[in-house]
């Protein structure tokens, strides 16, 4: 079962069909480069598939932030840990509306504290080295840098979080 985490604004829960249209809205804007975007609606349609099917694969996954008030989609966080990587990465998006408003901070701080009750007590965030957004949110969560690595050919800074416990 897919723990639902619940925040002052947000619930965070597993990844659902009706997330669908609000995440091609996100995945369509120039901004999502950094989570593997734009996407064409047959590639965010495979996304949020693995998303959910990471879950039943290794027992974590990606939570879909919405508000708690309007039920809005405004972005994900949780653990992303496809076959490739080198270890569970604690990864998160938010849509442009959620940006600024500490929303990010807020479902990663959930989600990070999530993945410890799972059993990943310090993990990192792999961030593009022109992800200045990025990286002030995971200093701000106490992470810090430390060192280059490339993923799927492109480069990326490891940002190790703090260890949480449980």
């Amino acid at each position: 079962m897919i723990p639902t985490l619940t925040t002052d604004r947000l619930i965070l829960r597993a990844p659902e069909a009706s997330d669908f249209d609000a995440l091609c809205a996100y995945f369509r804007d120039p901004r999502s480069a950094f989570n593997g975007g734009p996407k064409e609606p047959v590639d965010v349609w495979t996304m949020l598939t693995s998303a959910l099917g990471q879950w039943h694969l290794r027992g974590h996954g990606l939570w879909f932030a919405h508000l708690r008030d309007t039920d809005a989609l405004v972005g994900f966080a949780g653990i992303f840990h496809p076959f490739d990587w080198p270890e569970p990465e604690l990864g998160y998006g938010v849509t442009a509306e959620a940006e600024g408003k500490g929303i990010a901070f807020e479902a990663v701080t959930a989600a990070r504290a999530g993945a410890a009750r799972l059993g990943l007590t310090r993990l990192p965030s792999f961030i593009a080295p022109d992800n200045a957004r990025s990286q002030a949110l995971a200093t701000r969560l106490g992470a810090s840098f430390e060192t280059e690595i490339t993923l799927r050919d492109k480069p990326a800074q490891v940002w190790r979080h703090p260890e949480v416990r449980p």
